[in-house]
């Protein structure tokens, strides 16, 4: 199996199981905080996946994969009872095997937390990533587990502006919620 190929296997199942183990903690935390950690407000987070590209537009040649490590901060606030809205700004670097590139996205998030330790949403934005203009779109799972700090998971499509999308962002994250 090629590398790229392992790599991609790799963060979807860590997506997976992390998506899993988030819900799991978030039922523990509505028995052990109750109602106490909500969404809303400003945050910042830390952010750790990979990037499959099947282009050179982003890393250093087709079908490389990189590491990337990131941040991301961010606003949300409540639309309705259960809908959040919310702006994020992510950076990071993306670590490929001759070279690194960087990458930064303004996105807008829409989300829908069934409760007040559960978040599934969705994003989309713009920004570049080594230079490029791209748009990224996808979405994530957010779960509490104090009621400071939650886990998320996060898989994005990216796309040169004016072509499809040709590569894909998947990071798993810590963020703190600043209460």
């Amino acid at each position: 199996m090629k590398t790229s190929h392992s790599l991609m296997l790799g963060i979807a199942s860590a997506f997976i199981f992390g998506s899993g183990a988030a819900i799991a903690q978030g039922n523990v935390i509505s028995s052990a905080y109750g109602s106490g950690y909500g969404f809303e407000g400003f945050y910042a987070g830390v952010l750790l996946g990979g990037v499959l590209d099947g282009t050179s537009a982003y890393l250093t040649a087709p079908d490389v994969t990189a590491i990337n490590l990131g941040l991301a901060v961010g606003v949300n606030f409540y639309l309705t009872e259960s809908i959040i809205g919310g702006l994020e700004i992510q950076g990071g670097a993306n670590i490929g095997t001759t070279a690194t590139t960087f990458d930064a996205l303004a996105l807008a998030r829409l989300g829908f937390a069934p409760g007040d330790d559960f978040m599934v949403y969705g994003v989309a934005g713009l920004g570049t990533v080594g230079a490029t203009g791209v748009y990224a779109f996808g979405g994530g799972v957010e779960a509490a587990v104090t009621q400071s700090i939650a886990v998320r998971g996060e898989v994005l499509g990216l796309g040169q502006w004016g072509a499809a999308p040709n590569a894909v962002k998947a990071t798993a994250g810590v963020i703190w919620r600043m209460q």
